[in-house]
């Protein structure tokens, strides 16, 4: 799949066209070497579908404005679907670095495949960069030294609005999420700096996950409570559920609803409507960001997709430029795969995101975090940027690179 050697690699999945590499080495060492081999690990089917399709589509436009080649090496995307399944996603890395002899692998949407596959590239020495998978443990106590993470860790975003709430009034919150790992492990990271800050938890709530199609008894107790503010974390269909249920319930102008990154995101806000207008949330990229560097990569990813970027697309974007700056910085010469991840270590620029900077002792990334407001624009539900905490280095510790 996305696989040809010789020139041009187009191929079409779920009606999206995935580009790859245009243009031929042309000499000295780049073309004995080949082209750069990118395997990406991400989800083209199943749940997490769409999220894998739009981080791709992302990393395409960092290889388009490469114009396909990076020091006389033309880039080849070579895709694994892992189904967002911790099995595949390791048989499908055995696979890009076995038979396909990949010179780096990118992608992962899923904590629990990045954590699989982890442990096999550090055994393998060949670089990944993460675009997705968010727990803390990936920073943390199951760092790997050839394991980059590009996007974010749960601490980086929960942290800042539980701070940020804290501080703005809403001293009594109560928690309503769903009852899975990745949105406990923000709860946590929220916990920690709301009451660290001042705040009280009046109460919380887990709502089974996959299971659970009425939210009106889980709002109602939060509700007899009366707080200064509910904290909701719910991801996919069931943030969409959710949020068109507070609303219906009369809670919308009653109880202000805060979260993390997933609530409202970009490609939910349509299909919530008018119910997600007055959320408050973290956010790590905002589409409407009014930046040079943001402006042209909305204009570049509508152009070419025929619909605007969300925070995956910024994430597959930023993981691919990480790639090709690192190759870069090499002059093509990516054979020695530790030099290639300190190449990457030292990479920072300023993207769709803003301003971001990967680490050399751990495996996280610094970058600004925008507290962000879903507002009616007209017709259209968009981002109010209420407060930008800038330059945030990843709160994680307990990594310890071999």
């Amino acid at each position: 799949m996305l696989r040809d050697t010789r020139a041009f690699i187009v191929s079409t999945c779920f009606g999206v066209t995935f580009a790859g590499a245009v243009a031929l080495a042309t000499s000295g060492w780049a073309q004995s070497a080949g082209p750069l081999k990118v395997g990406v690990l991400m989800p083209t089917s199943g749940l997490f579908a769409p999220i894998g399709i739009e981080q791709i589509n992302g990393m395409q436009i960092a290889i388009d404005e490469f114009n396909g080649v990076v020091a006389g090496r033309k880039v080849e995307l070579i895709v694994e679907d892992t189904e967002g399944r911790p099995a595949t996603g390791l048989t499908k890395a055995r696979k890009l670095v076995t038979s396909d002899k990949v010179d780096v692998l990118a992608g992962i949407v899923s904590s629990a495949v990045a954590l699989a596959v982890g442990p096999f590239v550090a055994k393998e020495r060949i670089p990944l960069v993460i675009s997705n998978a968010g727990t803390d443990l990936l920073s943390g106590e199951k760092c790997e030294r050839f394991v980059i993470r590009a996007s974010y860790s749960v601490s980086q975003y929960s942290i800042p609005i539980g701070e940020w709430m804290a501080k703005n009034g809403k001293k009594r919150v109560f928690i309503l999420a769903s009852d899975y790992v990745a949105p406990r492990e923000v709860v946590e990271g929220f916990r920690k700096a709301y009451v660290a800050s001042g705040g009280t938890i009046v109460g919380e709530a887990y709502p089974p996950f996959g299971k659970t199609q009425d939210y009106g008894p889980y709002i109602a107790q939060a509700r007899a409570t009366n707080p200064d503010a509910i904290f909701g974390i719910f991801y996919g269909t069931e943030a969409i559920l959710f949020v068109k249920q507070y609303d219906a319930f009369g809670m919308r102008d009653k109880i202000p609803l805060f979260s993390g990154i997933g609530i409202t995101p970009p490609n939910l806000r349509d299909a919530q409507g008018a119910s997600a207008a007055g959320v408050i949330s973290s956010a790590n990229y905002v589409p409407e960001l009014d930046t040079p560097e943001n402006k042209k990569f909305v204009a570049a990813y509508t152009a070419k997709f025929k619909t605007g970027p969300g925070e995956f697309a910024a994430y597959g974007y930023d993981t691919m430029r990480v790639i090709l700056e690192g190759a870069k910085a090499l002059n093509g010469d990516t054979a020695d795969k530790a030099a290639y991840v300190t190449a990457m270590e030292k990479i920072a620029f300023t993207g769709p995101r803003g301003p971001i900077k990967l680490s050399s002792t751990d495996r996280g990334i610094t970058q600004h975090i925008y507290i962000v407001k879903t507002v009616l624009k007209g017709n259209e539900v968009v981002f109010e940027i209420l407060d930008t905490i800038r330059n945030v280095a990843d709160p994680v510790t307990g990594c310890k690179l071999n």
